[in-house]
């Protein structure tokens, strides 16, 4: 059995409802579409596993109906290609490059809002080959493999043409007015990981904003 695709739409829907400008659909981190994706996690033995095409097969599906009920300018994909997460281990750069190539080739014509990768190498072959085949807007995310996401790190990705955006996680958890801070050049507080998925606002809303000027 696989997942119900009316779950995802029915999220999807609840969402735009609710007020979301739009709705990003999690491919990546080890999570449920990455397990179809990953040879190692995906065991199926019918039409959505073995091939790379048959594993890329459930995601597409997934995508292309959120984006039919929302609309594909509302839909962003997120996906982590040579992430190895929860045992999702995908090792084989040829498999992986045969595999999400599919799903870019599949999911191109649907006109997406943007694509989300985190990879340690953003500017590296992989990504940019995804990029090239999905033909539209790239966001990028070193995650943890380079550390917390600098304003300098931002804008070299986007001076170097590496993506038309760029993922910032723990900075902004840190600065509610990280904008400002970065359009002025002013001091950043510093994020308190011990306190990362605490159970309440500490760590998440109690960071001081800006002195008023």
């Amino acid at each position: 059995m696989r997942p119900r695709l009316g779950d995802f739409v029915t999220a999807a829907r609840r969402a735009i409802e609710a007020g979301a400008d739009g709705v990003e659909i999690h491919g990546a981190n080890g999570y449920l579409l990455q397990e179809f994706l990953s040879p190692a996690a995906n065991q199926r033995t019918d039409g959505y596993g073995g091939s790379p095409q048959n594993r890329a097969r459930f995601v597409v599906e997934v995508v292309t109906a959120v984006a039919q009920a929302v609309g594909a300018e509302r839909v962003g994909l997120r996906i982590s290609p040579e992430v190895d997460l929860g045992d999702v281990f995908e090792t084989d750069r040829d498999d992986v490059l045969a595999t999400y190539g599919t799903l870019m080739d599949q999911l191109r014509p649907l006109g997406l809002a943007y694509l989300s990768v985190l990879h340690a190498e953003p500017g590296g072959d992989l990504v940019q080959e995804l990029r090239r085949r999905f033909d539209g807007k790239l966001i990028v995310n070193s995650g943890p493999f380079g550390g917390q996401t600098t304003r300098e790190q931002a804008l070299q990705q986007i001076e170097a043409d590496h993506a038309d955006a760029v993922v910032v996680g723990r900075a902004l958890i840190a600065n509610p007015d990280l904008v400002e801070r970065w359009q002025g050049g002013h001091p950043e507080n510093e994020p308190r990981p011990e306190l990362f998925y605490g159970p309440g606002a500490e760590g998440y809303t109690d960071y001081p904003f800006l002195e008023a000027a």
